[in-house]
Order: structure tokens, then C-alpha cells, then sequence
């Protein structure tokens, strides 16, 4: 056997290797095994609208009347626009991103802040920043059809008037397909929460300055588990 045929052997062998591998992660998930952490990787030769559709596909077999993971960051931010939690607006302290946040901690299952006592979040990272491992953010012309539970944060405020030292807004979409939020102006006696169509709280950003934050598939899909 030459040099070349052995080459070719050896490849082969590799290829048929990396197939049966990608054959076993899915047939692994259709049963219901575990799926390692390292899925998105294992199954980076998918588009992400096949990986997608995976996904999906996994979660309706092993839950076809369930709702992904997404619904229950919407379902916990309307819960807080009906409870009015939050307390006294105070911003970069308990203003729109410390609403996400806690949305998002309480629908993850760690808890919002307030719940456990802490002034710390968990799950959606410090400072108003979602965690890249937990979400992937596309500006809104690359985001495809908005969700329940995805964060959408706008350049400017749909609130006032925009100025160039005006400073952005965020707010999560619900199960009715609105985007709600906590905020305050100071000709306001308190703090709202607001319920608005999409169209409007992204009425004063161009299209660009818009970022759709979304849970990503693997998550939203429970093809792996999301831990504090």
C-alpha cells in the first residue's frame, strides 16, 4: 500500500468517525441521553437556522404540548408588571436593566435578587450585560421574528425625545408580544410599567441601534440545563 492509499485509509477513517459521532449526539437526544456541553461546537457544520430547527425538533418530541424556556423569562417579567415589585426607581441601580434582569433570574430558576435577598443577579450578568454563554444579541435586521423573552434594548428611549447624550433602554417581550419595562421620568410621580407594541419602543432607534438578545437554542430548547 503507497504512501497515498494510506492517506486516503486514514481519512477516511476520520470522516466515517466524525459521522457516526454527529449520527450519535442525535440519536442520543432523540432517546433523551444526555447531551454534552460541547454540542453547539460538535454540531458547528449545521446553519443556525438547521440548528434551529434541531433543536426544536428535540424539544416537541420529548414535550409536545410544552412551552420553551424563553416563555418563562416573558411569563416573569408580566408577573412583575402586575405585582410592581421593583420598588423606587433608581437608575443603574433598580431601573429597565435590573427589571431584565431580575426577569431573567426568575425565569432561569435562580431567582430574582429581591427573592433571594441579594442585591446581585445571577444569571443575566452585572451592569444591564446578558451573558454570551446563556444568549446571543443580533442588532433587529438580523434577528428574525421576535420572541417571548427576548430582550430588546434601543439606542434611545421611546420615553423622550432623543438626544445625543440620551442614554438607552431595555425591556423584555411578554407572551402577548409587547415589550415590557420599568421606567421613570422626572416629570412622573413614580416609576411605570409598561406594556408597548414593539413598533413604538423601538419608534426613536434606527433599525441598527435596536439589539434583540435571545436564549440561546440549546438552552431555550432544554437540550442542556441552565444552571446558576
Amino acid at each position: 500500500m503507497n504512501r497515498r492509499s494510506i492517506l486516503s485509509l486514514v481519512l477516511g477513517v476520520v470522516v466515517g468517525l466524525c459521522v457516526l459521532g454527529l449520527i450519535g449526539l442525535i440519536v442520543g437526544a432523540r432517546l433523551g441521553l444526555p447531551v454534552p456541553g460541547t454540542i453547539r461546537a460538535r454540531l458547528s457544520g449545521m446553519s443556525d437556522a438547521d440548528y434551529e430547527r434541531w433543536a426544536r425538533e428535540q424539544f416537541l418530541t420529548r414535550h409536545p404540548e410544552g412551552k420553551p424556556l424563553n416563555w418563562a423569562i416573558a411569563e416573569a417579567a408580566e408577573k412583575y408588571r402586575c405585582d410592581k415589585p421593583m420598588g423606587r426607581f433608581v437608575l443603574h441601580e433598580n431601573d429597565c436593566s435590573d427589571f431584565v434582569g431580575c426577569a431573567v433570574d426568575h425565569g432561569l430558576g435562580a431567582g430574582a435578587r429581591f427573592e433571594r435577598d441579594s442585591d446581585a443577579h445571577m444569571l443575566c450578568g452585572e451592569g444591564g450585560s446578558l451573558r454570551r454563554s446563556l444568549f446571543v444579541t443580533r442588532m433587529l435586521p438580523d434577528a428574525g421574528p421576535i420572541q417571548p423573552g427576548d430582550i430588546i434594548g434601543v439606542r434611545h428611549s421611546p420615553w423622550y425625545a432623543p438626544t445625543e447624550d440620551s442614554i438607552g433602554h431595555v425591556g423584555v417581550v411578554g407572551p402577548e408580544g409587547t415589550v415590557l419595562d420599568f421606567v421613570k421620568l422626572k416629570s412622573w410621580d413614580g416609576p411605570r410599567y409598561g406594556s408597548s407594541d414593539l413598533d413604538w419602543f423601538i419608534h426613536n432607534s434606527a433599525p441598527a441601534e435596536v439589539r434583540v438578545s435571545r436564549l440561546r437554542p440549546e438552552y431555550r430548547y432544554g437540550i442542556l440545563d441552565v444552571t446558576p
